[in-house]
């Protein structure tokens, strides 16, 4: 039986929000040793009281000269922040991935560290509206598509390191391109998000007594973390305008039939969104 190639390996997470937090829970006894890096007080407490990492520090001097892998769980603009530091803090050749919302502009900056360090571009399709520690989950991970990008320091060992650390939070790995990830999740992650923070702003206060749980479903992704979301918008900016006109181009289609009172044409039209729905939004998530 091959061994488990992510069993005798340090691993640091440089964030223990959700996403960090969760998947050191989802580590834990699967790999050597959980090592983590937080600025925020509160969260280095919580993490020593709930043992969720073997250590922590707010010190990435302290911690990450001792991974093997080195997982960086911050918001896009902050993973771009610390990536050129790096190689202040290791001095040898770590497995370094990612878990940002956008893979372009990480994956050029990773592509930029020196040729020691072994890089993959990752990104988890999971999460939930809320950032921190306290809702940290270890099933968090469990049956999600977990993008995977490929660079040039990706050589056989890495990938097979990254895909391990994949698998053993329960997640399937998908190889994609960075552009293409950025493409998708713009239609799939970003554009619902400001869908659902449109509609959430025009609801008149006075029609809070009549809220049920279609709206609370529709709006849910408005309560995500503002900070998260202003990062991955303009790092992927152009994606998501080009998203965006799609979905205004729709909304005007419908604007149009409804105010021209064609019946037939107008339940055509919600027709081929409901389509859509089973076969892409439906079928996607089974896959």
């Amino acid at each position: 039986m091959q061994e488990d190639p992510l069993f005798d390996k340090r691993v640091a997470i440089v964030g223990l929000g959700l996403m960090g937090g969760s998947l050191a829970l989802a580590l834990r006894g699967k790999c050597k040793a959980i090592l983590a890096v937080d600025n925020d007080p509160a969260t280095i407490q919580q993490a020593r009281q709930r043992f969720i990492v073997d250590q922590i520090s707010d010190s990435p001097a302290e911690i990450l000269p001792q991974a093997d892998v080195i997982v960086l769980a911050a918001p896009v603009r902050t993973i771009l922040s610390l990536i050129p530091q790096l190689p202040d803090w290791h001095s040898g050749s770590p497995l370094v991935i990612d878990l940002g919302s956008t893979k372009t502009d990480i994956c050029a900056a990773l592509a930029q560290l020196p040729a020691r360090f072994r890089t993959v571009g990752g990104h988890p399709m999971c999460g939930k509206e809320f950032s921190s520690l306290a809702y940290a989950d270890n099933h968090l991970y469990q049956l999600a598509t977990f993008a995977l990008c490929r660079l040039p320091a990706s050589n056989e060992t890495a990938c097979s390191l990254a895909e391990a650390l994949v698998r053993a939070v329960g997640a399937n790995p998908i190889w994609m391109e960075a552009e293409n990830h950025d493409q998708a999740v713009a239609a799939t992650s970003h554009m619902p998000f400001l869908v659902a923070n449109a509609l959430a702003a025009v609801i008149p206060a006075h029609a809070a007594v009549l809220t049920g749980p279609g709206l609370r479903s529709s709006t849910r992704l408005a309560g995500t973390s503002l900070r998260m979301m202003q990062d991955v918008l303009l790092t992927n900016r152009q994606a998501v305008l080009a998203a965006l006109t799609q979905l205004q181009s729709r909304l005007d289609l419908i604007s149009e039939l409804l105010s021209s009172n064609q019946d037939d044409a107008l339940l055509s039209a919600l027709a081929e969104g409901e389509a859509a729905y089973r076969q892409v939004v439906l079928r996607g998530g089974q896959a």
